[in-house]
């Protein structure tokens, strides 16, 4: 009987060894001591922030959870840190009390920076080799890869 060895195309195990690429690629830009105490997470949140701040929009925890796909209690435990960490602040509502608007921080400001940096960086490396066309068609095809996951 001769062994084979079939490589794993299922969509599922090189979209996650895509993603540990990333994640490599990202950790050895992030390495930061002045945000050693900062997650990739808080990066992406805190630049996600500023996105809403610029469109004008008010953000809450709500916001935070359907926009990372996490559930309530890690987005209060998260939100909570990064408020530890300053990178943010939360504010009750004007429109309703029950509601705390997310507030970015200069410090979170500065975080968000470092994250526009790695997203440029990254953006570069994954398309290098498509073209334009492929890469609309790429975010097409995530998109409803995700819609599919619900």
């Amino acid at each position: 009987m001769q062994d084979i060895y079939l490589h794993n195309t299922d969509l599922s195990f090189n979209i996650k060894k895509l993603d540990n690429s990333i994640q490599r690629k990202i950790l050895s830009i992030f390495d930061n001591r002045e945000f050693a105490d900062c997650s990739l997470q808080n990066m992406w949140i805190t630049d996600y922030l500023f996105h809403m701040e610029i469109q004008g929009k008010t953000t809450f925890q709500k916001d935070i959870e359907a926009e990372f796909s996490i559930n309530r209690a890690t987005a209060s435990k998260m939100l909570s840190l990064m408020e530890e960490k300053q990178l943010i602040s939360r504010a009750n509502s004007d429109k309703d009390g029950r509601l705390k608007a997310l507030t970015l921080m200069p410090r979170g400001r500065e975080l968000q920076g470092l994250c526009y940096f790695i997203r440029t960086e990254i953006e570069k490396q994954l398309t290098q080799s498509l073209s334009d066309e492929e890469v609309r068609v790429f975010k097409e095809l995530i998109a409803r890869a995700m819609g599919n996951m619900g």
